[in-house]
Order: structure tokens, then sequence, then C-alpha cells
């Protein structure tokens, strides 16, 4: 028999999560959970392409920093508490199995985010198209906020919690004609792209798209450089090393070698391993030598334009793309406002935050979907301690 009650704002990736967490904790209490969207999990049901990046192994993060730009400190503290360990074996001891893939994002096996979906719905009583503000649920024991990222926090404004502005993360970049949109659809695997004049640098593939640049690498600069962009109108200049972390002396180093091997060669031919054909063909062009030369006619000023272009490609970003599959919002309610351990609101006890609602967001990789299993299973721990398990 229930006999307490805890209303749930929002039935995301956060508030399911929580409320399955608390089924888990305290069975006898009652949970409801408030939807204004007309089904629940819609974000969640498209994210990576309707296959559900779930998580991440976490392999190759030497510094939540790296994927957290905004909450890394909270998100390590809970983290001790429930990490992807924890999610994975959450999801499969309910029947998901799951792949971890050569670049450690954890899916389900079926490629299916309908699986994920209907997992986290089961048992849940939801009520869709059901926008309720904080006064009509006084009655209930605790509130859990879980309504995703937003622009708008107006009706937070009684409870006096502060808020960091909202501004998009996660998006690609439109660029001014280069001619780079020539190549639309070709991957730069372990680029490095960042702005100039600052220290915001991400690295990853690219993807050259036909009014710009997107994929891991860009996605990640435009969440780490979020609120310098959003400050700037989107306008900035990016810096494209195409050879990764290779530097200038690097690129000298293998350009002579290219030169030393293939005198003979016409330079169109013959092109570091990283660089696609079209693509060389195209920085070649950018750094004006002909794809007709051969490589020991290349003139010392030459060598040293086509370094530059291989290594601090400028291009100038004359605006964002919408990227609603991936939509990430940074900025929310400071992490002032609450408890670290438990997600509390400092100014009303019983209310509690969980997820995207927070100013905590994550880069592409299954990272953001495991701040909300993080949050949602502190929210739902605290509020079993309160209620009594």
């Amino acid at each position: 028999m229930y006999n307490r009650r805890v209303a749930i704002i929002g039935a995301g990736a956060a508030g399911c999560f929580a409320a399955q967490r608390l089924f888990d904790l305290s069975p006898h209490v009652r949970v409801e959970i408030f939807e204004a969207q007309d089904r629940p999990l819609r974000k969640l049901a498209v994210t990576g392409g309707g296959r559900c990046n779930l998580t991440n192994s976490f392999q190759t993060v030497a510094d939540l920093r790296e994927v957290y730009p905004r909450g890394h400190q909270l998100m390590k503290r809970l983290m001790y508490s429930w990490n992807q360990w924890d999610t994975m074996s959450w999801f499969e001891e309910r029947g998901v199995r799951l792949v971890i893939q050569e670049d450690e994002c954890v899916f389900p096996q079926s490629q299916n985010a309908m699986e994920i979906v209907g997992v986290l719905r089961r048992g849940l009583n939801i009520r869709c198209g059901c926008r309720v503000g904080l006064e009509e649920l006084d009655g209930y024991d605790a509130v859990i906020v879980a309504t995703g990222g937003s622009r708008n926090f107006s009706w937070l404004e009684p409870v006096g919690v502060e808020i960091e502005p909202p501004v998009p993360s996660l998006y690609p970049f439109r660029l001014e004609t280069s001619g780079l949109e020539q190549l639309s659809g070709a991957l730069v695997e372990e680029c490095v792209a960042s702005l100039a004049g600052t220290s915001y640098r991400a690295h990853g593939t690219a993807l050259i798209t036909h009014n710009g640049l997107s994929g891991p690498c860009i996605l990640r600069l435009s969440s780490y450089a979020a609120r310098y962009l959003a400050e700037h109108s989107y306008t900035a200049s990016l810096v494209m090393n195409w050879l990764g972390d290779v530097c200038e002396e690097g690129a000298k180093d293998l350009l002579q070698a290219l030169a030393s091997n293939n005198g003979q060669k016409l330079v169109c031919n013959t092109h570091p391993d990283a660089i696609t054909s079209r693509h060389w063909e195209f920085l070649l062009s950018r750094a004006g030598v002909s794809s007709d030369m051969r490589w020991n006619a290349i003139g010392r000023k030459q060598y040293n334009k086509l370094v530059s272009v291989l290594t601090s490609d400028c291009y100038q970003i004359i605006g964002r793309v919408p990227h609603k599959e991936e939509f990430v919002t940074a900025g929310g309610v400071s992490l002032r406002s609450v408890n670290p351990s438990t997600l509390e609101c400092r100014q009303r006890p019983g209310l509690y935050f969980a997820g995207e609602v927070l100013d905590v967001d994550g880069v592409t990789g299954g990272f953001n979907l495991q701040a909300a299993w993080t949050m949602g299973d502190a929210v739902a721990r605290a509020v079993a301690s309160r209620l009594g398990k």
C-alpha cells in the first residue's frame, strides 16, 4: 500500500530513471510523472540515430572535464554511487543486451532505442500532455524536476534558484564559402579543431557538410565553447589541423619524406595517409600548389604554405546549424542552488533537480545520458532516504 507520494515533472531519461530507481529502493512510494509533451522519452527515442548511445565505457577518458564541460566536479562525486558499469548492469538485468563499440560508445545490441524506452517506461504512471507548476504539487512528499534543457525558467522564479543563462551546445558549424563544401560527405579522421585566439580545442573525427563542418570533433568544440560562441553571435575563426596532433615541424618532416621517396611523382598522386585524395587536392589548391607539379619541383615557400594549410587551416564560422537529434542545452539551474550529494534544492527542501535542467552537460558519445542515469539515481536515493525505505 502506498503511503507516500512523489511527483516527477518531466518524462525524459532522468525523470523516468529516477522513478525506476525509486521503485527499486522504495516500492511503497507512489510515483506520478507529469509530462507536457504527448509522449514520454521522445528525445531518447531518436538519440544516436534511433539506436540510443546510452552510455560510454569511459576507458579513454583521463579527466571528466574532457566530456563534461559543465558539471564535471558534480559528476565525479555522484559517479562514486552510480557509474557507467552500474548503468550497464541495470539494463542488462532487465533483459537488454549491450555492446561496447571500438569508440567505447555503448548501444543496445538490437541497435533499437525503443528497447531502452520500453524498459524505462515499464510500470510507470505517466500523465502525458499534462503541464504542471510547483504550486499544484504541494500535497506531495517530494518533487523531482527533470524537465530537460529549456530556454524558459521563469516558472522556477518563486523558488529563488539561481539560473545560468541557457545557450545551445552540440551543433555543427556553418562556414563561409571556401570550396570545402564541395567535399560534402567526406570524413577526416583524427583532426584537431580550435578557435583562434582562445584555448578551446577538440580532437576527433570531422565530417565535411554542404555548408560547413560537423562530426564528433566539431560537436565537442561547440560544447566546450558554447558560451563563448553564443556571446560572439556564433562567429569566430576556426583553425583546423588536418593531421591531428602533428605540429608544423612534424608536418615538414612528413612532407620531406614524401618528397624524398616520390621526387618524380605528381604531388596529387601521393599524400599523407590521414588525408583522402579529394581532400588532398583541395588542400593543395589552398596552398597554391599545382596538382600537376612534381614533388622535386616544390619550392621552400610552397612547402611552408602547404605545412600551414595542413596544420592551421583557417575558416570563418558564420553561424550554427541546428542539430535536433543530439541537441543539448548548456545552462539551467545553477549547481550552487543544490546540495551536491542529493541534488536537493537549497532554497526549498523536498524539491530535487535531475538531468539537463541543471547546469550539467556533456559531449557526444553517451555522456549526456550517463549524466541522466547518474543524477536520476542520486535523487532517487535522496528521496528514498527522506521518506524511509
